[in-house]
Formats: structure tokens, C-alpha cells, sequence
């Protein structure tokens, strides 16, 4: 479209446009007296009648005839919205109340009220006739789905079982079994399973686990027999006791510290226990549980191995109640509302400023001196 094209007057209605535009608008410009009889003669519901058609008569004109404005651009030519108004500018009476058309049910055309249940009726026939003369669809076949059967494995057979002539085991693979009554494994056996400390004894499970070398494994041996002491039945051998192994020996250290808490503690009568030790203990090597597990787990050997006498529970007792006796007597001028026989201060950790505080007299009748009560 040139934009500088110099516009031109409708001949009729004196509206300017340009020239494509005027084209179109000429033949369908209500101010020409041709296409304004034509308007004329449509709109009106009968050849010199004074009553005009309804909307959606024209409707149906306008979309059969293409050569005919279409309701909105009639509406624009007139100048109007309303539809009576467009009648009247044609110098028509707006239709009678049975003349409006209403929507056919069927086909959904714009129908008179006379006409509608003619219309309707014959309208409802055409379109059984029609649905009776399309052919039916044949019905869409069901989908099936099938699946395709598991497949079957293959039964593996497993292979037969091999009997050791030596041990008796069942092997699947008797070249890969190590056989525990093999001449070379019963001489490895013998020669690695006396325990070189304990004469007499087997070697411990752990141990056997730290050699460098297992001509059978831990666990051929724990099929083969019921027991680790089986095992040891097996070559002549025992399993280890909780006795000292010999030739253990206490070092210089621990002994001495053994012997100064005897004395201290005892008199030099019997040696500590167990308990005394781990309280008391300051300068020995070992704690009371390390010097233990050296002897089996059983502190009268380690004091044996001291040189110490083990003593009674009466003797042990009787000892810390005296000690207990000597120390409520160091402290008789301390108030004490708690019954001695609860007193101890032979533990190594100091037992001052601890507890409740006592006071000789009331604090709200005037103080009094405060003692920690344990």
C-alpha cells in the first residue's frame, strides 16, 4: 500500500478512501441508489411489504449471498447498533413478534416462530434419514497383548561329590583341597602347633593366625575338627591354662612397687590387691590390669612372682579398717554428721571440699564455722 497515494471521494456518500478501498466500498454504499433498493428488497419479508426480516434472517442471506455485507458491516454503513434501527434507515418496521426467528434445535439456523415447529420436525427427519444412511463404523478390534514366556534356564547338573581317601571330606574339586591327614601338613602341623612358652600346650588360635606361613588354613582345620582342643588331642598337645607361663618374670619396677605398698599398706605382711594397686600405684610399669593379663588374669600370681603372700579378704579387711581408724583419729576435731564407718580417704584422688557444708551453730543465730561434710 502506498502510503502517499491521494485519496478519493465516494461518489454517493462523499466519504474519502483510496482507490482499492473505493472499489469495494462503492457497489455496497447505502447512499447508492442501486445497492439501496437492493438493501431494500432483502430486508423486507415480502415484495412490497413494510416489515422487515429478523437479524438472523440475514444472517442466513449474507453467508449464502458473499455479494451482501455481512450483519456487522451494515450495521457500520447505517451508522447504528441496533437492528431496528438498521429497518428503519430502509424505511422498514422492525418485524412482528411471530416473525423473530429463534435457533432450529437440529441445525441450529435462524427459523421464524410460525415456521420453528415445521422446521424443527422436518429438520429432525433429515437428519435421522442421514444418520441411518451413514454406514457404521466397524468395531475397533481389542488390542491383545501377549507376552512372550520366560525362558527356561538350562538345568545345570552339579558335579559329584569327591571323597578324601585321607580325611574323608567332600570336595567337588579334590586338586584344589588341602587334606589336614596329609603326610607334609600332619609334619608342618607337628612342628608349628607346640607352643615354644607353654611346653605342652597348642598354640592359640590368634597366634596361628599371626604365622607367616599356614600350610592349611584356619578354616580346613575347623572343619576337620570339632574343637581347637581336639586339634590339640589330635598331636599330643593341651590347651593353655590361666597359670604363669615359666620363666615369666616381674621387672624391677613393678616388683619394688609391690613390695613399698606392702609395707605401707600392710606391713609387709601380704602384698596389696588388686584395687589397692590401682589407687595407690605411682612408679610401676604396669597398671594393675597389664600386670594381670601377663599371669592369666590372676593377681595372686603376680604377687607370688613378687615374692609377696597373698592374704585373706578377712586380712584385707581388717587392714583397711585400721587405716580408716587412724585416719578418724587425725581428723577428731572436725564436726562429722556422717557415720564414720563412710569415712575413707586411702583413695588417691582428695576427697577435700567436697559434699555438703556443716556448721557447729545455726548461720542465722549468729554464723559459726563451716566444715565440707563427705
Amino acid at each position: 500500500m502506498n502510503k502517499h497515494e491521494p485519496l478519493r471521494p465516494c461518489p454517493h456518500c462523499g466519504n474519502e478512501m483510496r482507490a482499492g478501498s473505493l472499489t469495494r466500498h462503492e457497489p455496497i454504499c447505502i447512499h447508492n441508489p442501486a445497492a439501496a433498493a437492493r438493501y431494500r428488497a432483502v430486508l423486507a419479508t415480502a415484495p412490497g411489504s413494510d416489515y422487515g426480516i429478523t437479524c438472523g434472517r440475514y444472517v442466513e442471506l449474507s453467508t449464502a449471498d458473499k455479494s451482501l455485507p455481512t450483519v456487522i458491516t451494515l450495521r457500520r454503513l447505517v451508522g447504528v447498533k441496533r437492528w431496528d434501527d438498521v429497518l428503519a434507515a430502509f424505511g422498514l418496521q422492525p418485524p412482528a413478534a411471530e416473525q423473530r426467528a429463534s435457533h432450529c434445535p437440529h441445525c441450529g439456523k435462524f427459523v421464524g416462530a410460525a415456521q420453528l415447529a415445521e422446521h424443527a420436525q422436518e429438520c429432525q427427519r433429515q437428519q435421522a434419514a442421514r444418520q441411518a444412511a451413514k454406514p457404521k463404523p466397524e468395531p475397533r478390534p481389542r488390542k491383545v497383548y501377549t507376552f512372550a514366556p520366560e525362558k527356561q534356564r538350562k538345568q545345570r547338573t552339579p558335579p559329584a561329590l569327591q571323597i578324601c581317601p585321607l580325611c574323608n571330606m567332600q570336595r567337588r574339586n579334590l586338586g584344589r583341597h588341602t587334606c589336614p591327614e596329609a603326610p607334609d601338613v600332619l609334619a608342618w602341623l607337628a612342628a608349628n602347633l607346640p607352643d615354644p612358652d607353654y611346653p605342652g600346650c597348642i598354640i592359640t588360635v590368634a597366634k596361628y593366625k599371626a604365622l607367616p606361613y599356614r600350610a592349611i588354613s584356619l578354616t580346613t582345620l575347623e572343619a576337620a575338627y570339632d574343637s581347637w582342643g581336639e586339634l590339640a588331642e589330635r598331636f599330643g598337645l593341651k590347651l593353655r591354662t590361666g597359670a604363669p607361663a615359666p620363666g615369666s618374670k616381674l621387672d624391677a619396677a613393678s616388683i619394688a612397687e609391690l613390695h613399698r605398698l606392702a609395707q605401707e599398706l600392710h606391713g609387709g605382711a601380704f602384698g596389696p590387691s588388686l584395687s589397692e594397686y590401682q589407687m595407690h600405684a605411682v612408679n610401676g610399669t604396669y597398671k594393675a590390669a597389664g600386670l594381670a593379663k601377663m599371669y592369666g588374669q590372676r593377681w595372686g600370681d603376680v604377687l607370688r612372682a613378687a615374692g609377696l603372700r597373698v592374704g585373706t579378704r578377712s586380712e584385707y579387711c581388717t587392714s583397711a579398717f585400721a587405716r580408716r581408724k587412724a585416719h578418724e583419729a587425725a581428723r577428731a576435731g572436725i564436726v562429722r554428721r556422717v557415720a564414720s564407718k563412710y569415712e575413707r580417704d586411702d583413695e588417691p584422688i582428695p576427697r577435700e571440699q567436697r559434699g555438703l557444708v556443716a556448721y557447729d551453730t545455726h548461720p542465722a543465730r549468729g554464723g559459726g564455722t563451716g566444715h565440707w561434710l563427705r
